[in-house]
């Protein structure tokens, strides 16, 4: 493990004036920075994006803006509930941090709590002991929070599993969901028009969701581009309309036998719990999937 002296505090820029510079260059004119800016460059790009605190490669970048040193956002947290100095160069960290960076004018700004207990620091450079604390924090900390993300992952994967499973059961045995009445009591609402529909980003976003999980349903279909092709198509007429279904069923009847006359059966079905779901005032997929209910 690295360990920092706290005599030298190591640095991330490698000084210029360090090295001295070759006669050659200075009689060819060349400045003695080039062949600095050259080492520079072939320095291992993995060891330079790692945070100097848990030495892991640098989540959620966090500057400090008065030496514009990185580290992780939450291995900084961690430093400055027990420092306001540098973990590099020790100078004075200031009232906020700068993370969520994604552009040059677009980040977030963190303004940090004052200390529990502000004693003046009996040396500049924190002590080995504070960075190893810090180190073992840091790393417990993504540790906790990459187990719980997967875990939430996981259990979030095996609803959507089950969610599906359950969806095609319905179309296999042909239940539609029950119409509910529109009234201040349920909460339902008229289905929209074509231009209401184009200028609710509420709607299109509960929307995209239905679709990305109901278009599962089919093995073997593209789920984006149908996903965007419904979108536009419900942007210009009702998903329920003749002309809809029958650009619907050129893909969920491929299997299908079409006879003149007959039905569009998963299409004209897809429509219907489009149609259902669009009028619900229910964003979450779970809740509407536990009190929807069908037509036996």
């Amino acid at each position: 493990m690295t360990t920092f002296d706290s005599s030298s505090p190591p640095a991330k820029r490698i000084k210029l004036e360090d090295i001295p510079p070759k006669k050659d260059d200075l009689e060819l004119g060349k400045r003695p920075e080039d062949d600095s800016e050259i080492e520079g460059g072939e320095l291992d790009a993995d060891e330079q994006n790692n945070c100097s605190i848990c030495l892991h490669s640098i989540v959620d970048r966090t500057v400090i803006p008065k030496c514009s040193h990185e580290f992780c956002f939450e291995c900084l947290l961690v430093w400055t509930e027990q420092s306001r100095r540098c973990p590099l160069c020790s100078q004075d960290i200031g009232e906020y941090l700068i993370h969520s960076i994604r552009s040059r004018y677009d980040y977030r700004k963190h303004f940090l709590p004052p200390l529990r207990t502000s004693p003046p620091p009996s040396r500049p450079v924190p002590s080995n002991a504070l960075i190893q604390s810090t180190r073992q924090n840091a790393r417990r900390r993504r540790r906790e929070r990459e187990w719980g993300v997967r875990a939430n992952e996981s259990e979030e994967f095996d609803k959507l599993e089950r969610s599906i499973a359950k969806r095609r059961w319905i179309y296999e045995h042909d239940l539609y969901v029950k119409h509910v009445a529109s009234n201040p009591y349920t909460k339902y609402r008229p289905y929209p028009t074509p231009a209401q529909f184009a200028a609710s980003p509420e709607l299109i976003s509960r929307t995209t969701s239905f679709l990305r999980r109901e278009l599962q349903v089919w093995e073997g279909l593209d789920v984006e581009f149908l996903t965007t092709l419904i979108l536009s198509l419900m942007k210009a007429i009702d998903i329920r309309s003749e002309s809809a279904v029958k650009l619907i069923s050129e893909f969920l009847d491929m299997d299908e036998p079409y006879t003149p006359g007959g039905r569009h059966v998963n299409a004209e079905h897809f429509a219907h719990e489009v149609y259902c779901y669009v009028r619900s005032p229910y964003r979450d997929l779970f809740v509407y999937d536990s009190v929807v209910q069908v037509r036996v």
